[in-house]
């Protein structure tokens, strides 16, 4: 029911999946600040691990050139309407832009949740398995530049079983619609930490608060489409929580070798601290 006594904010998502759960950061900040506000977004599989967060209303829609034709209507029911921007700016984490776009603290943190009903731990499940488990995406296979990917799984999965998310690299986004993302999600929280590179199932990760590790050679990709450098320090997960130590951002073009002692130490690392 909608609450006359506030003023009323709408966050329209118009990016991927992780421009989207980047675009949750201005919701919720609005929200705190005495708004009620509704997010916008593209992605069905997405919204029923949104609905969660009671801070604001998701609702979809299935064209962004159609929801811009209601462009002066939305001007008039919503006391501030935010728009994803066409071109994110690169110059900070999206959570920070998004956030300063709605006039809101330029916090990069952020948070995502599962619901009691959504989660499918059994009892059984709560004991530590005696071998680690990473969650790795499978858009890892389109965004290798190079890598050996299964010299790598191969390698890993001789300390390790390994647990797959996401769609199949030859799909996008749309081609997951009427899946929702609640299964990959209850996944990634099982396991000890995600694996894969920069990309939604990233954003998914760590806004669950899963310890990750991500590959940066797509980061290098987004810089030269772009023509701007150093996104490293805006791109991926360990620059949304600076002050967390659980996202851990592999070396570019490093190998395979280099990337499975890293990722040992963080489970090891991990391990310890649970």
């Amino acid at each position: 029911m909608v609450n006359k006594s506030k003023k009323r904010a709408a966050v329209i998502a118009t990016g991927w999946i992780g421009d989207t759960i980047a675009c949750t950061a201005a919701a919720t900040s609005l929200s705190e600040i005495g708004y009620q506000t509704t997010l916008f977004i593209r992605w069905p599989q997405l919204k029923p691990i949104l609905d969660n967060d009671k801070r604001f209303i998701t609702r979809t829609y299935w064209r962004a050139n159609v929801l811009k034709l209601f462009k002066p209507i939305l001007d008039r029911w919503f006391d501030l309407v935010v728009w994803e921007p066409y071109k994110w700016s690169y110059q900070e984490p999206f959570t920070s832009e998004i956030r300063r776009l709605a006039g809101c603290n330029p916090d990069p943190e952020y948070s995502l949740s599962l619901s009691t009903k959504q989660t499918n731990c059994q009892s059984s499940d709560l004991a530590r398995p005696s071998r680690f488990v990473i969650c790795i995406s499978r858009d890892l296979y389109k965004r290798l530049y190079g890598r050996n990917a299964e010299e790598l799984i191969n390698q890993l999965s001789e300390f390790a079983d390994i647990q797959w998310v996401g769609l199949n690299p030859d799909q996008n986004s749309k081609h997951g619609k009427n899946n929702s993302l609640v299964e990959d999600a209850n996944t990634i929280i099982k396991s000890d930490i995600f694996l894969g590179p920069e990309g939604g199932m990233l954003w998914l990760a760590a806004g669950l608060g899963k310890a990750s590790v991500y590959f940066t050679e797509h980061i290098l990709e987004v810089e030269k489409v772009n023509g701007v450098k150093n996104l490293d320090k805006i791109l991926g997960s360990k620059n949304y929580f600076p002050h967390k130590s659980q996202n851990f951002a592999l070396p570019s073009f490093c190998t395979n070798d280099v990337a499975v002692d890293i990722i040992k130490r963080v489970l090891s690392s991990c391990r310890l601290e649970s």
